[in-house]
């Protein structure tokens, strides 16, 4: 089935690789829009032999969050190199008020919309929502998310 999620920008598809997970536990793959230390708009179309879906063919809901999670710190992470940081990962420190309605199936495309509300140090405060490409929306809610020094390898 063809991927329906309109083309990201090209320049915006380097900061994929500044996500500190590879493979199939990179779960964003493309991003459409950003706006440094604002907001980013993230999606990921799942194919039928996506190894994120469960036997069913559904995106469990703990990946719809760590989808979330992992667009916002892509937003934190941009926002950090702007400001001349060092390189760092980000790690989710917690949820506020969110609220899981749908589920997503192999063949759609999730669309995500992170949003920073604050930030105090190193913690920071997200709205997110999560939706399908028919504008159904799956999830939405709180994200904090605190950036953390990478270790060496």
């Amino acid at each position: 089935m063809p991927d329906p999620t309109p083309a990201a920008d090209p320049s915006l598809t380097a900061l994929l690789d500044r996500l500190p997970h590879t493979g199939a536990a990179r779960l964003p793959d493309r991003i459409l829009s950003l706006e440094p230390g604002r907001r980013i708009e993230a999606a990921r179309h799942l194919r039928p032999d996506d190894p994120v879906l469960n036997q069913d063919g559904i995106l469990p809901s703990a990946l719809l969050v760590e989808l979330m999670a992992q667009a916002g710190g892509l937003l934190l992470l941009d926002e950090a190199s702007a400001e001349g940081s060092p390189p760092r990962g980000g790690l989710l420190a917690g949820l506020r008020r969110l609220h899981v309605h749908g589920a997503a199936r192999a063949g759609e495309t999730v669309f995500v919309r992170c949003e920073l509300v604050r930030r105090i140090g190193d913690v920071a405060l997200l709205t997110c929502e999560a939706a399908r490409g028919d504008g159904v929306r799956l999830a939405h809610g709180q994200l904090q998310l605190r950036l953390m020094a990478r270790q060496a390898p």
